[in-house]
């Protein structure tokens, strides 16, 4: 496994190209560490205490800055809201308009298996471009 951030093995820094990835190990990793909740919701939910809610969304805000590249930062460096953090890298990097969908099938049909390669890294590549023409809200049926 690779030696990942500082303080969480295994996950990656935030850069231009590898969003889709980063989104999904950013995910698990704030579940794992009870930090999810104030990405979810932008508000203070019913019963919470103010300032527990603000600590653990300071915490998430931090979880998440230290994961990102010095050239992404300066997009989020002066959100607090974990929420609103997270739908601005969202905005910035999501590809959801028409051409990125056809950029990714494109992908998809020209992937071909190489001699002596990887099977599973193949069929990880074909995989993740599954998850991101997904992500984009345009899920691959099973006539395609």
């Amino acid at each position: 496994m690779k030696a990942g951030v500082s303080g969480f093995p295994g996950m990656m820094v935030l850069n231009s190209h590898n969003y889709a990835d980063w989104k999904i190990k950013m995910e698990y990793l704030l579940i794992v560490k009870d930090l999810y909740e104030p990405v979810e919701r932008e508000q203070i939910p019913i019963g919470v205490v103010e300032s527990e809610w603000k600590l653990l969304n300071r915490k998430a805000v931090a979880t998440i800055r230290q994961c990102i590249d010095v050239s992404v930062l300066q997009h989020v460096v002066n959100d607090t809201n974990a929420h609103q953090m997270c739908q601005k890298l969202s905005g910035l990097y999501e590809s959801k308009n028409a051409l990125n969908k056809t950029s990714l099938i494109r992908k998809i049909v020209r992937l071909k298996y190489k001699d002596g390669e990887i099977i599973v890294r193949h069929i990880n590549t074909f995989m993740g471009y599954v998850s991101q023409l997904a992500a984009a809200k345009f899920p691959l049926d099973d006539a395609m």
